[in-house]
């Protein structure tokens, strides 16, 4: 081998040993400065999965403030979220920024995470050394939206934050903007359906009312005059019998109609504010039952597994709506052969069934439907039956009949029965 062959050789081998002392010089120096490489995508991946799942700010905040610094081995982190015109820690509220802040404002208008260097320095240090322990700022934004700010301090062992770094906390940051998005407009939606709620909860009360005055009313009043009408045509039939059979026809025909008004009128009052509900609920749905009976041309059949029970009188009364504006759906429209009540008292719950064969609902029970079309009964029944922290699953097939059933928590022992 010539001389010039083996300088070659000599001359690649000395690059390639250059090559490999300055790329493990500068593996050195980076594993010195940012500490041991990280694998930013599976972290990405695993801390994304795990906002999808929150349903609350605080838990997310813990998941940002305490969680994720743990990858970067960061010794403090917080998270400011966005209350009103100020961003405040959660959950402790221990720290305040104005939205309108100068570093608040620089922050934003990158969108991206930053050193805490240069102008934000700066900017903290005119007034709010409360923060100068921050080293990197990260925006939690969705668009133009500033939902808060993420503070995250020194690494452990003097490590910096690398360039990839903050790249990945731009990111995570991004996606919790989006959750927290997603969480307010559910808080947002859950007030106002509580909004909802509450007024229609306040319109079933002012109803019961004025439903229980009209049934005091005709009982103490036009009832009563009814039936002194009553009885007096019956003592004139009773002095008249030995008048004329046409007079005496007429007489009864008006006794008749009278009873027959009387009954109607009772009636009405007993669906106005049943007399039974507050003593004895059980009583009071088999008297609905029975006088249903009587007007339906299905029968109808009542069960009732459900001893002493003792329930405050809006679930009773609840419960009782229920049952009223299922059988007269179920006489009115099922066109069924029979019908069928069942109330049963399980140790944890009460469940009323009313199940009849008729032609079944067709077009299903999709209850936005239903109100769409301004059929307002069955939303009617779920709503009574959330007030009193119930359910109400209303399942139907074309000529297979349709069975409302309604469930209610409840708790019974022997020596303490109540409902939760």
């Amino acid at each position: 081998m010539d001389d010039a062959v083996l300088w070659l050789l000599t001359g690649i081998v000395g690059t390639l040993l250059s090559v490999w002392i300055v790329q493990v010089a500068r593996r050195w120096v980076r594993r010195y400065r940012y500490g041991l490489p990280i694998a930013h995508e599976e972290l990405l991946v695993q801390y994304g999965r795990q906002m999808a799942a929150l349903l609350d700010q605080t838990a997310l905040a813990k998941l940002l403030a305490v969680d994720v610094p743990k990858a970067l081995e960061v010794r403090k982190a917080v998270v400011l979220l966005a209350e009103g015109h100020d961003l405040v820690e959660t959950p402790n509220g221990d720290l305040r920024l104005p939205m309108h802040h100068a570093a608040v404002r620089w922050v934003a208008s990158s969108g991206e995470a930053m050193h805490a260097a240069g102008r934000l320095h700066e900017l903290i240090a005119q007034g709010r050394s409360d923060v100068n322990w921050a080293v990197v700022w990260v925006p939690l934004m969705r668009g133009t939206e500033l939902y808060g700010i993420w503070l995250l301090g020194e690494r452990g062992n003097g490590r910096a934050y690398a360039l990839e770094d903050l790249r990945w906390l731009t990111t995570l940051a991004r996606q919790a903007a989006v959750v927290l998005e997603t969480i307010r407009y559910a808080e947002q939606e859950k007030h106002v359906a509580s909004e909802m709620q509450a007024l229609y909860r306040q319109a079933v009360s002012a109803r019961e009312s004025e439903r229980g005055r009209l049934s005091r009313e005709l009982h103490d009043g036009v009832l009563q005059d009814l039936c002194a009408v009553s009885r007096d045509l019956k003592a004139q039939e009773a002095a008249a019998q030995d008048g004329e059979a046409e007079d005496l026809e007429q007489l009864g025909t008006l006794v008749s109609r009278s009873n027959e008004s009387v009954r109607t009128l009772r009636g009405i009052c007993h669906d106005l504010r049943p007399p039974l509900l507050s003593n004895n609920p059980t009583l009071a749905l088999k008297a609905m039952v029975e006088r249903l009976d009587a007007q339906s041309p299905a029968p109808i059949h009542i069960r009732v597994a459900a001893e002493d029970l003792s329930v405050p009188e809006d679930t009773a009364l609840a419960i009782y709506r229920i049952a009223q504006e299922a059988l007269h759906n179920a006489i009115q429209h099922a066109d069924a052969s029979e019908i069928a009540v069942r109330l049963t008292q399980y140790p944890d719950r009460l469940r009323l069934t009313i199940t009849d064969d008729g032609q079944g609902i067709s077009s299903g029970t999709d209850l936005h439907r239903f109100v769409t079309e301004g059929h307002f009964g069955l939303a009617g029944m779920r709503e009574r039956a959330a007030m009193i922290g119930g359910s109400l699953d209303v399942q139907s097939a074309r000529d297979y009949g349709t069975v409302v059933i309604l469930e209610v928590p409840y708790r019974a022992a022997s020596d303490d029965r109540r409902w939760l």
